[in-house]
């Protein structure tokens, strides 16, 4: 009998020590722990790229303590879920789904399986056409975007690309990890404006480009190796990578692309949301519109511990990180705002736009798709 019951008394200890247990994230520090937890409390979903356009959320998961005395910061619960916290009070909880295209994160919204993504605004352009309602709340970053070639490759520049391209026997192969990316949209619109027949037809041959779907980030590095195309745009670091690993070399950067300077300084990702979701938790995106601004501040104020942190989350090495020319910025200033219109007219000029945004002008996205209430009053605390 005694011994019946000293097993079972073991049991339930094990049983507290592991029922009540939670598997951790990496951190820096671990914050105070939330005092108190509202009733009812959404449970989002956000979803991000494995790219420096749109990892700046895992710093807040990582490095903890740096948010410590911020008004809204998340309590990460493990790697990919987390509490967010106003002033010591659990508002809501959140799953965090990596690794996600635009396009990806655009079908998700659509289905009502994503509340949450920082991905590009190009992709939010195009799932509000098609009948998604998104609000585009915050800027992310500018630049961050280039063409690479073979490693072999012995020029730079739009001018020698441009040679290289009406020598070739045969369509030039250029990939591109999205249907809907920035870096599709702006590479096919600068070929077209030069004069170049762009198709889409493997079966064209008398087109001077193919534009090839890479279906994914991860496919890009080896596509040139591999044979699949003959160049690919990309987002950093993955251009950075390919230089790195001896797999690539950039031979055009964004802010190269003719006409020189227009590209400048030009806006990519954002953080979005489904509309439906802004206006039944309205506490709770200002909180995650809060903890990404603050992850921008961080990104400009401490690069290098952004990097350190980053490396082993989207799985590049620091220098890499450390190579790319992006500028984080959460400030929707007039030339950010114009470069997404560039943007706009560039998709509705390629006839990419089907439905809502078809006829419409660019007014409609500032009125139905800008909301930058949050990010806002975010900036001036």
């Amino acid at each position: 009998m005694k011994r019946t019951f000293a097993l079972i008394m073991v049991f339930i200890t094990l049983l507290c020590m592991f029922g009540c247990g939670r598997s951790s994230t990496p951190t820096k520090g671990t914050a105070e722990t939330p005092k108190t937890t509202k009733k009812d409390i959404p449970t989002l979903s956000i979803a991000y790229g494995d790219d420096l356009h749109c990892c700046m959320f895992n710093v807040a998961m990582i490095d903890v303590d740096s948010f410590a005395n911020k008004t809204f910061r998340v309590n990460p619960l493990n790697e990919t879920q987390g509490e967010l916290i106003k002033d010591d009070e659990v508002i809501a909880q959140f799953n965090i789904i990596r690794g996600k295209t635009g396009a990806e994160s655009a079908t998700m919204m659509a289905q009502k399986n994503l509340d949450i993504t920082l991905c590009s605004n190009t992709a939010m352009q195009s799932a509000y056409d098609v009948g998604t309602d998104v609000k585009i709340l915050s800027p992310l970053h500018t630049s961050g975007v280039a063409l690479v070639m073979a490693p072999d490759t012995d020029f730079y520049g739009f001018d020698a690309l441009k040679k290289h391209i009406q020598n070739s026997q045969t369509p030039f192969k250029i990939g591109y990890p999205s249907a809907i990316s920035g870096p599709r949209i702006v590479t096919e619109y600068v070929f077209k404006e030069s004069g170049f027949t762009v198709t889409e037809d493997p079966g064209d041959l008398n087109a001077d480009i193919l534009m090839v779907d890479l279906k994914g980030f991860q496919n890009v590095t080896s596509s040139i190796n591999s044979g699949a195309v003959d160049a690919w745009a990309g987002t950093s670091p993955f251009q950075e990578n390919a230089v790195a690993l001896g797999a690539g070399k950039i031979v055009l950067k964004l802010e190269d692309y003719p006409p020189q300077g227009y590209w400048t300084d030009f806006p990519c990702c954002v953080l979005a949301a489904r509309t439906d979701i802004i206006d039944k938790y309205p506490e709770a995106i200002e909180g995650i519109v809060n903890v990404v601004v603050d992850c921008v501040k961080y990104a400009n104020d401490n690069w290098e511990k952004f990097a350190e942190i980053n490396s082993p989350v989207i799985g590049f090495e620091e220098d890499v990180i450390l190579a790319s020319n992006i500028i984080y910025t959460s400030v929707p200033s007039k030339e950010w705002v114009d470069g997404v219109e560039i943007y706009f007219d560039t998709i509705k000029s390629l006839g990419k736009f089907e439905n809502r945004l078809k006829e419409a002008g660019f007014d409609k996205v500032k009125e139905e798709i800008f909301d930058f209430s949050f990010v806002e009053k975010a900036n001036t605390r």
